[in-house]
């Protein structure tokens, strides 16, 4: 259903009992909303305002005796007013970035890193989803012999991040042998995304382009089973998942074992990140897709990092509805941001 815009009166009388009832977690009544109002006006015209509210669905009233509490379409409301940076100051950016990358670190370090401050900071369950490795650029290949005809592939990004995985050989390969492969893949494909490796290694073994000998289609051969496949999906670190029971207004969040294995289930909180990071700025979910089933009574604050031509992942809050929704978007972008600053240093 479509719902009328706000006017200044009505967005002001929602905005303060928002405010109010994530301060006390309890509803609030029109005499408070009178008082807490910068202009003079009477708990009766807040009365009436409050009732319209309700009827648009802003607002809820617990019992007939009690004041209001904002439903999820008054957070979404809220939230749409709310400023989304220049919340933090210069002096907390710098400490934050400080934090999060002290030193040159690779890849994987600095999304640990920036997964602890982010869950400590924020007192709620941290989410950070790696950029997907189709967009990284490869920088080295390594190819270690087991048992058999088994190697293990150990690719590495520009960035550092590193996918490993087991491949079976249709034929036998010294270490030696393998060692050279590498390196020929190194020397013609370095520097490209995993995506543009992808594609030129299946043209080379479909016979498109130029021919090639015996041993260079060996080792491209070995690049298809190694390097590519899976390179869409995002490395999800998660923190924090226990500070949900100290969380206000947890009881509100519904099955708290349905939460807890939802947010256990990283493939699903990756879909969900995925869907936002079309989005500029930080973006606010409140109950409602791309959340996974479960999580209908959550909120998710989350904002990309990454350079402008570059990968692009995205790190996120997730809590109850009853959130301090300024602080939080502003500190979920300042890590996005401390964090792009970090991957800029790593990729140099």
């Amino acid at each position: 259903m479509s719902v009328p815009e706000l006017n200044a009166r009505s967005a002001a009388v929602l905005d303060t009992i928002v405010e109010r009832y994530i301060l006390t977690g309890e509803p609030v009544g029109s005499g408070t909303i009178a008082r807490l109002l910068d202009e003079s006006v009477s708990p009766a015209t807040v009365r009436n305002v409050m009732a319209e509210l309700e009827r648009l669905g802003y607002l809820e009233q617990p019992h007939t005796s009690a004041g209001r509490m904002p439903t999820r379409r008054g957070y979404r409301q809220y939230v749409t007013g709310l400023p989304v940076r220049g919340l933090m100051s210069d002096d907390d950016a710098r400490n934050l970035r400080s934090q999060i990358a002290p030193d040159p670190i690779e890849m994987d370090e600095l999304l640990r890193r920036t997964c602890h401050v982010l869950a400590d900071l924020s007192e709620l369950v941290a989410v950070v989803a790696a950029p997907p490795l189709s967009d990284t650029a490869f920088r080295h290949v390594d190819f270690v012999a087991l048992e058999g005809n088994r190697v293990l592939a150990i690719v590495v990004s520009r960035a550092g991040q590193v996918k490993k995985r087991a491949v079976v050989l249709s034929e036998p390969m010294t270490q030696d042998q393998l060692d050279q492969a590498a390196a020929y893949l190194v020397r013609r494909f370095a520097g490209r995304s995993l995506r543009e490796v992808t594609l030129r290694i299946q043209e080379l073994l479909t016979g498109a382009g130029e021919r090639l000998e015996v041993f260079e289609r060996q080792a491209i051969a070995l690049g298809a089973t190694s390097i590519t496949g899976d390179l869409d999906e995002s490395e999800v670190l998660v923190e924090g998942s226990s500070r949900l029971l100290a969380a206000p207004d947890v009881e509100t969040m519904g099955d708290l074992r349905t939460v807890f294995e939802v947010i256990e289930e990283r493939r699903l909180l990756a879909l969900a990140l995925r869907a936002e990071e079309s989005s500029d700025g930080p973006r606010v979910v409140i109950g409602c897709e791309p959340l996974p089933t479960g999580l209908e009574h959550c909120a998710l604050v989350s904002a990309s990092y990454g350079h402008l031509d570059g990968p692009h992942g995205t790190v996120a809050v997730l809590g109850p509805t009853r959130l301090q929704y300024a602080r939080t978007i502003a500190l979920v972008d300042a890590i996005a941001s401390a964090t792009t600053a970090a991957l800029v240093r790593l990729t140099r």
